[in-house]
Protein backbone atom coordinates (compact mmCIF):
# COMPACT_ATOMS: atom_id res chain seq x y z
CA UNK A 1 0.00 0.00 0.00
CA UNK A 2 1.18 3.55 -0.76
CA UNK A 3 1.10 5.79 2.30
CA UNK A 4 -0.04 9.40 1.82
CA UNK A 5 0.58 12.45 3.97
CA UNK A 6 -2.43 14.76 4.18
CA UNK A 7 -1.23 17.27 6.76
CA UNK A 8 1.77 18.44 8.77
CA UNK A 9 2.67 21.34 11.02
CA UNK A 10 4.24 22.76 14.14
CA UNK A 11 2.41 23.15 17.44
CA UNK A 12 3.67 25.32 20.30
CA UNK A 13 1.88 25.43 23.65
CA UNK A 14 2.48 27.72 26.61
CA UNK A 15 2.53 26.40 30.20
CA UNK A 16 -0.96 25.22 31.13
CA UNK A 17 -2.17 25.38 27.52
CA UNK A 18 -3.71 21.93 27.06
CA UNK A 19 -4.88 20.42 23.78
CA UNK A 20 -8.30 18.82 24.40
CA UNK A 21 -9.21 15.26 23.47
CA UNK A 22 -9.79 14.79 19.74
CA UNK A 23 -9.46 12.16 17.02
CA UNK A 24 -8.56 12.03 13.32
CA UNK A 25 -9.60 9.82 10.43
CA UNK A 26 -5.90 9.25 9.68
CA UNK A 27 -2.80 8.35 11.65
CA UNK A 28 -1.23 11.25 13.53
CA UNK A 29 2.46 10.87 14.30
CA UNK A 30 3.95 13.51 16.60
CA UNK A 31 7.60 14.35 17.34
CA UNK A 32 8.10 16.24 20.62
CA UNK A 33 10.88 18.81 20.34
CA UNK A 34 10.84 20.72 23.63
CA UNK A 35 9.13 20.70 27.02
CA UNK A 36 6.91 18.00 28.50
CA UNK A 37 3.37 16.96 27.64
CA UNK A 38 1.35 14.20 29.25
CA UNK A 39 -0.44 12.47 26.39
CA UNK A 40 -3.49 10.25 26.95
CA UNK A 41 -3.95 8.09 23.84
CA UNK A 42 -6.87 5.68 24.03
CA UNK A 43 -6.48 3.85 27.35
CA UNK A 44 -2.76 4.62 27.80
CA UNK A 45 -0.85 7.76 28.81
CA UNK A 46 2.63 8.63 27.54
CA UNK A 47 5.18 11.34 28.29
CA UNK A 48 5.92 13.60 25.32
CA UNK A 49 9.53 14.52 26.11
CA UNK A 50 12.13 15.82 23.62
CA UNK A 51 12.92 13.15 21.06
CA UNK A 52 9.78 11.09 21.80
CA UNK A 53 7.57 10.04 18.88
CA UNK A 54 3.93 9.09 19.53
CA UNK A 55 1.85 7.42 16.81
CA UNK A 56 -1.94 7.53 17.17
CA UNK A 57 -4.10 5.26 14.95
CA UNK A 58 -7.17 6.60 13.13
CA UNK A 59 -10.26 7.44 15.20
CA UNK A 60 -8.39 7.11 18.51
CA UNK A 61 -9.05 9.86 21.09
CA UNK A 62 -5.89 11.61 22.28
CA UNK A 63 -4.95 14.82 24.10
CA UNK A 64 -1.94 16.79 25.37
CA UNK A 65 -1.70 18.15 28.91
CA UNK A 66 1.19 20.34 30.01
CA UNK A 67 2.43 22.37 32.96
CA UNK A 68 5.76 23.38 31.39
CA UNK A 69 4.76 24.17 27.82
CA UNK A 70 6.01 22.16 24.85
CA UNK A 71 6.50 22.18 21.09
CA UNK A 72 6.12 19.43 18.52
CA UNK A 73 6.06 18.55 14.84
CA UNK A 74 3.12 16.48 13.61
CA UNK A 75 2.24 14.65 10.41
CA UNK A 76 -1.06 13.08 9.42
CA UNK A 77 -0.78 10.01 7.19
CA UNK A 78 -3.40 7.85 5.53
CA UNK A 79 -2.66 4.20 6.39
CA UNK A 80 -4.69 1.22 7.65
CA UNK A 81 -5.53 1.24 11.39
CA UNK A 82 -3.41 -1.90 11.94
CA UNK A 83 -0.31 -0.48 10.26
CA UNK A 84 2.75 -1.89 12.14
CA UNK A 85 4.00 1.27 13.85
CA UNK A 86 4.89 1.35 17.55
CA UNK A 87 2.76 3.63 19.70
CA UNK A 88 5.91 5.17 21.18
CA UNK A 89 9.46 5.45 19.81
CA UNK A 90 12.55 7.47 20.61
CA UNK A 91 14.89 9.43 18.37
CA UNK A 92 18.63 8.75 18.26
CA UNK A 93 21.44 11.21 18.97
CA UNK A 94 21.69 12.21 15.32
CA UNK A 95 18.01 13.22 15.24
CA UNK A 96 17.33 10.78 12.40
CA UNK A 97 13.59 10.97 13.05
CA UNK A 98 13.60 14.62 14.09
CA UNK A 99 15.15 15.62 10.76
CA UNK A 100 12.47 13.66 8.92
CA UNK A 101 9.69 15.48 10.76
CA UNK A 102 11.41 18.82 10.07
CA UNK A 103 11.63 17.98 6.36
CA UNK A 104 8.05 16.75 6.08
CA UNK A 105 6.74 19.83 7.86
CA UNK A 106 8.81 22.08 5.61
CA UNK A 107 7.59 20.36 2.44
CA UNK A 108 3.96 20.72 3.54
CA UNK A 109 4.15 24.30 4.76
CA UNK A 110 6.38 25.64 1.98
CA UNK A 111 5.59 23.67 -1.19
CA UNK A 112 8.45 23.64 -3.67
CA UNK A 113 9.31 22.14 -7.04
CA UNK A 114 9.05 18.32 -7.04
CA UNK A 115 7.39 18.60 -3.63
CA UNK A 116 5.03 15.64 -4.14
CA UNK A 117 7.90 13.35 -5.06
CA UNK A 118 10.04 14.53 -2.15
CA UNK A 119 7.15 14.10 0.30
CA UNK A 120 6.51 10.55 -0.91
CA UNK A 121 10.19 9.67 -0.40
CA UNK A 122 10.21 11.17 3.08
CA UNK A 123 7.00 9.36 4.07
CA UNK A 124 8.53 6.05 2.92
CA UNK A 125 11.62 6.75 5.01
CA UNK A 126 9.49 7.62 8.04
CA UNK A 127 7.60 4.36 7.59
CA UNK A 128 10.85 2.37 7.58
CA UNK A 129 12.31 4.24 10.54
CA UNK A 130 9.18 3.70 12.63
CA UNK A 131 9.05 0.00 11.75
CA UNK A 132 12.68 -0.34 12.78
CA UNK A 133 11.95 1.46 16.03
CA UNK A 134 9.22 -1.08 16.71
CA UNK A 135 11.65 -3.96 16.10
CA UNK A 136 14.42 -2.55 18.31
CA UNK A 137 15.28 -4.04 21.68
CA UNK A 138 14.36 -2.00 24.78
CA UNK A 139 16.53 1.08 25.28
CA UNK A 140 18.61 1.04 28.46
CA UNK A 141 18.67 4.06 30.80
CA UNK A 142 22.30 4.73 29.78
CA UNK A 143 21.41 4.73 26.08
CA UNK A 144 18.46 7.03 26.69
CA UNK A 145 20.65 9.44 28.66
CA UNK A 146 23.33 9.52 25.97
CA UNK A 147 20.73 10.09 23.25
CA UNK A 148 19.16 12.91 25.29
CA UNK A 149 22.55 14.61 25.69
CA UNK A 150 23.23 14.27 21.97
CA UNK A 151 19.89 15.88 21.16
CA UNK A 152 20.58 18.77 23.54
CA UNK A 153 24.01 19.30 21.97
CA UNK A 154 22.53 19.24 18.46
CA UNK A 155 20.00 21.90 19.47
CA UNK A 156 22.28 24.13 21.58
CA UNK A 157 25.80 23.71 20.16
CA UNK A 158 25.97 27.43 19.30
CA UNK A 159 25.59 28.42 22.96
CA UNK A 160 28.30 28.55 25.61
CA UNK A 161 27.23 25.06 26.52
CA UNK A 162 28.74 23.30 29.53
CA UNK A 163 28.49 19.55 29.95
CA UNK A 164 27.95 20.04 33.70
CA UNK A 165 24.83 22.12 32.96
CA UNK A 166 23.43 19.37 30.75
CA UNK A 167 24.08 16.82 33.47
CA UNK A 168 22.25 18.99 36.00
CA UNK A 169 19.23 19.24 33.68
CA UNK A 170 19.17 15.45 33.25
CA UNK A 171 20.00 14.60 36.89
CA UNK A 172 23.09 12.69 35.76
CA UNK A 173 26.59 13.05 37.20
CA UNK A 174 29.38 14.12 34.80
CA UNK A 175 31.43 11.04 35.65
CA UNK A 176 28.52 8.72 34.88
CA UNK A 177 27.85 10.51 31.61
CA UNK A 178 31.50 10.24 30.56
CA UNK A 179 31.40 6.51 31.34
CA UNK A 180 28.19 6.06 29.30
CA UNK A 181 29.65 7.91 26.31
CA UNK A 182 32.91 5.96 26.46
CA UNK A 183 31.07 2.63 26.54
CA UNK A 184 28.34 3.40 23.99
CA UNK A 185 30.02 5.88 21.64
CA UNK A 186 33.75 5.42 22.17
CA UNK A 187 34.16 9.14 22.76
CA UNK A 188 33.40 11.83 25.36
CA UNK A 189 30.52 14.32 25.64
CA UNK A 190 32.94 17.22 25.06
CA UNK A 191 34.42 15.57 21.97
CA UNK A 192 30.89 15.03 20.63
CA UNK A 193 30.10 18.72 21.20
CA UNK A 194 33.25 19.75 19.32
CA UNK A 195 32.42 17.39 16.47
CA UNK A 196 28.93 18.90 16.09
CA UNK A 197 30.36 22.43 16.09
CA UNK A 198 32.97 21.48 13.52
CA UNK A 199 30.38 19.83 11.26
CA UNK A 200 28.28 22.98 11.18
CA UNK A 201 31.32 25.23 10.74
CA UNK A 202 32.54 23.24 7.73
CA UNK A 203 29.07 23.41 6.23
CA UNK A 204 29.04 27.20 6.52
CA UNK A 205 32.57 27.50 5.15
CA UNK A 206 31.82 25.42 2.08
CA UNK A 207 28.29 26.60 1.36
CA UNK A 208 27.97 30.23 2.45
CA UNK A 209 29.64 33.62 2.17
CA UNK A 210 29.36 34.39 5.89
CA UNK A 211 32.39 35.98 7.52
CA UNK A 212 34.60 33.85 9.74
CA UNK A 213 33.45 35.91 12.71
CA UNK A 214 29.81 35.16 11.92
CA UNK A 215 30.55 31.45 11.49
CA UNK A 216 32.43 31.35 14.80
CA UNK A 217 29.47 32.94 16.59
CA UNK A 218 26.92 30.67 14.90
CA UNK A 219 28.86 27.53 15.80
CA UNK A 220 29.75 28.27 19.43
CA UNK A 221 33.44 29.16 19.03
CA UNK A 222 34.89 31.84 21.28
CA UNK A 223 36.75 33.58 18.45
CA UNK A 224 37.90 33.28 14.85
CA UNK A 225 41.24 31.93 16.06
CA UNK A 226 39.40 29.27 18.10
CA UNK A 227 37.44 28.29 14.98
CA UNK A 228 40.61 28.26 12.86
CA UNK A 229 42.48 26.00 15.28
CA UNK A 230 39.74 23.40 15.27
CA UNK A 231 39.30 23.50 11.48
CA UNK A 232 43.05 23.21 10.87
CA UNK A 233 43.41 20.33 13.36
CA UNK A 234 40.56 18.39 11.73
CA UNK A 235 41.24 19.05 8.04
CA UNK A 236 44.86 20.19 7.77
CA UNK A 237 43.66 23.34 6.00
CA UNK A 238 42.80 26.83 7.14
CA UNK A 239 39.21 28.08 6.92
CA UNK A 240 40.24 30.40 4.08
CA UNK A 241 41.73 27.54 2.07
CA UNK A 242 38.58 25.46 2.49
CA UNK A 243 36.47 28.36 1.31
CA UNK A 244 38.51 28.63 -1.88
CA UNK A 245 38.18 24.91 -2.63
CA UNK A 246 35.71 24.30 -5.51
Amino acid sequence: MTLRMIGAGIHVAAPGQHFPSHAHGSWEVVYYATGLARCPIGNETYDGTPGTILATPPNTPHAELTATGYSNRFVQIVAPPDWPWPRVAFDDGERSLGRLFDALTREYMRPARHGDRMTAILVDELDIQLRRAGDDRPISPAERTVAAVERIIEERFAERLRIAEICADLSCSPSALRAHFAKLRGTSPRAYLQAVRLRHALGYLRNSTLTLQAIAELCGYDSVSHLSRHVKAATGSSPGALRKTP
